[in-house]
C-alpha cells in the first residue's frame, strides 16, 4: 500500500468509524477465539478488525509489539495476514499464543492428559499453599472449595509457562485461566466477576478442575475458521528484545494512562506463577508502569518499531485520551526521529458502557495516530 492509498483509507476510516456501525457495535461481535480468556484491558475486536481490514492486505505481516492477548494479531490471522503478537506479560502472551497458533483439539487433549498425570505424581508443599494466601480483593484461598484449590495449585505448579510452552499447553492454560473465576456455573470460584476478581460470595462448592477444563475445550473445538486463516506467532518478553520477521505494518495500542494490567488480572497472573514479589517488582518493567514516571521510555519503543518495519511501511497507534493528559503530544515528540505523523482521528467515548466494571478510568476519547516510517 502506497502513501496515497493509505491517506485515502484514513479519510474513509475517519468518516465512517466502521467499528461503531451495525453488528460491530455489539459487545459480543467477533470470532469466538477473542473470548477464549477474559482479560481486563483487551482492545475491542471490532476496532482491531477494521484497522487490519482497511490498512493491510492479504499476505502482509501485521505486528503488534504490545499485543496483550493477541486481539490485533488474531484479526490479522483471520483475514489472511500473518499476525505476530508480543507482550511482556506471561498471562497475555500465553493467551495470545493459544489463540493465534490454534492447535488441534486431539493434541490439546493429549496435553491435558499429560498435565493430569503430572499432577497425580506431584506433591504440594507448604510453599504452594502459602502462595494461595496472596490476593488483592481477597486471598486466593477464599475463592475456592479446599479440594478445588488443591487441584488448581497442582496446575499452577506444573504448567511451567515460563519455559516456552507449546501451543497445546498454552491452550489448556488459557481455558483454565478463563474459568478460574466468574459469576456463572462454568467458573471454578465462588461467585465473583469474570474480568476482575471481586471479593467472592456464596457457598464453597467443589468443582472438578479437569472436568471443567474438558467441558470448555470441547466447546471451543466447535470454533470455525475462514479458508484463508493463517497461523500467527506469539512472543513473551519486552518489545526491546523482540526478534521477528519485518512487518508490513505495525498496529498497536500502548497502555492508556492510569491502566495497570497486573491489578485487575491479578488472579490469572497468580495462576501463571506470579507471587507477591512479582506484583511489587516484576510489574515495574511493564510499559504501563514505566510511562507513569517518564514518557521517555517511548524513545526506545519507536526506535525498536522502526527496526521491525519494512521500508516505506506504516504504523498505527490506538491511544486513550483524557482532559487530564495528552498522550498524543507526548508520543509525537518521542516518535519524530523515526516516524512522520500522517493523520490523527478522534472518537468520543465519554459515554461508553462500563460493562460491569465499577471504574472505567479517565479515558474520554479514543485516538488513532497514523504514521509512516521515515526514510534514512
Amino acid at each position: 500500500m502506497n502513501s496515497e492509498q493509505f491517506i485515502k483509507k484514513i479519510e474513509s476510516f475517519k468518516k465512517e468509524l466502521p467499528y461503531t456501525r451495525g453488528e460491530y457495535v455489539k459487545k459480543t461481535w467477533g470470532h469466538d477465539l477473542h473470548s477464549l480468556c477474559s482479560y481486563q484491558g483487551k482492545l475491542k475486536p471490532a476496532v482491531a478488525h477494521w484497522l487490519v481490514k482497511m490498512f493491510s492486505e492479504e499476505g502482509d505481516v501485521v505486528l503488534d509489539p504490545l499485543g496483550g492477548v493477541g486481539t490485533i494479531a488474531l484479526e490479522a490471522c483471520l483475514q489472511g495476514r500473518k499476525g505476530i503478537s508480543n507482550d511482556i506479560s506471561i498471562l497475555a502472551s500465553t493467551v495470545a499464543k493459544a489463540k493465534i497458533s490454534f492447535p488441534k483439539i486431539d493434541d490439546v487433549m493429549k496435553e491435558l492428559a499429560r498435565l493430569e498425570e503430572k499432577n497425580r505424581n506431584s506433591i504440594l508443599t507448604e510453599e504452594d499453599y502459602l502462595s494461595a494466601e496472596f490476593g488483592l480483593n481477597a486471598s486466593v484461598k477464599d475463592y475456592f472449595h479446599e479440594d478445588t484449590l488443591r487441584e488448581i495449585l497442582l496446575f499452577r505448579k506444573n504448567l511451567c509457562l515460563e519455559n516456552n510452552p507449546s501451543a497445546e499447553r498454552c491452550y489448556v492454560a488459557a481455558n483454565l485461566l478463563h474459568i478460574l473465576h466468574g459469576n456463572r456455573p462454568y467458573a471454578l470460584s465462588r461467585t465473583s466477576h469474570a474480568l476482575t476478581p471481586f471479593a467472592p460470595k456464596g457457598e464453597y462448592i467443589y468443582k472438578n478442575v479437569v472436568g471443567k477444563i474438558t467441558e470448555r475445550l470441547y466447546k471451543c473445538a466447535k470454533f470455525e475458521f475462514p479458508e484463508n486463516y493463517v497461523k500467527g506467532e506469539s512472543y513473551w518478553g519486552s518489545y526491546e528484545n523482540l526478534n521477528c520477521e519485518k512487518a508490513n505494518i505495525i498496529i498497536t495500542s500502548p497502555p492508556f494512562v492510569g491502566m495497570r494490567f497486573d491489578r485487575p488480572n491479578w488472579m490469572r497472573l497468580w495462576l501463571c506463577g506470579w507471587n507477591k514479589e512479582d506484583f511489587l517488582e516484576t510489574s515495574k518493567a511493564s510499559l504501563d508502569r514505566m510511562q507513569m514516571s517518564n514518557w521517555d521510555v517511548y524513545y526506545t519503543f519507536f526506535q525498536k518499531c522502526y527496526s521491525l518495519l519494512k521500508e516505506d511501511a506504516f504504523m498505527i497507534l490506538h491511544l486513550g485520551g483524557s482532559k487530564k493528559y495528552d498522550m498524543v503530544s507526548e508520543l509525537a515528540v518521542r516518535a519524530k526521529d523515526y516516524f512522520k505523523i500522517v493523520d490523527i482521528v478522534y472518537e468520543d467515548v465519554s459515554n461508553t458502557e462500563k460493562h460491569g466494571v465499577k471504574d472505567k478510568g479517565t479515558t474520554d476519547k479514543h485516538i488513532f495516530v497514523f504514521m509512516k516510517k521515515i526514510r534514512r
